[in-house]
């Protein structure tokens, strides 16, 4: 049951988050730093084990970008979603306190500001960015909209599974 649960959780808590990501970027509230189609190669090359670069903007592109992006991009969030269900199920947690989930999902910001932001060129904390603090006002609203998303799953859905 966990695992289904991961998997309908975390496709919706991340469409949740970029639900609002959308929105907000197009009222200019966050600062989309990297592109889908960037994020797609990224994880392309990872998997080649390119792991580090300069400058994620200026490497060569790869077939099918964008659907790697929403590939990967998913995949990661029923993965956490996953981690988030392992951690609270045999406890009971999440029956007594879905508020666990607005936490673990802002707690998820450290793959960004330690692993994704150093690998792309930014740095630890996007330390590296001129654009340091809308990078990380970015993923903080972002990783915020995940932990809402994983909330309203434990409000609305966690029971009946």
């Amino acid at each position: 049951m966990i695992l289904i649960e991961s998997i309908l959780a975390g496709i919706w808590a991340t469409f949740y988050m970029d639900f609002f990501a959308g929105i907000l970027a197009k009222r200019k509230l966050i600062y989309p730093f990297v592109t889908a189609e960037e994020m797609g190669r990224w994880f392309v090359y990872l998997i080649k084990g390119k792991i580090v670069y300069k400058d994620i903007h200026k490497t060569k592109p790869v077939k099918n970008e964008k659907s790697w992006y929403y590939f990967s991009h998913y995949f990661i969030g029923v993965f956490l979603a996953g981690v988030f269900f392992l951690l609270t199920s045999y406890s009971g947690f999440i029956s007594e306190n879905p508020l666990s989930a607005l936490v673990f999902g802002i707690l998820t910001i450290i793959f960004p500001w330690f692993w994704l932001l150093p690998s792309i060129g930014l740095g630890f904390i996007a330390k590296k960015s001129n654009e340091q603090f809308r990078i990380i006002k970015t993923n903080l609203i972002n990783h915020t909209n995940f932990g809402i998303g994983l909330f309203l799953w434990a409000i609305l859905f966690h029971d009946y599974l």
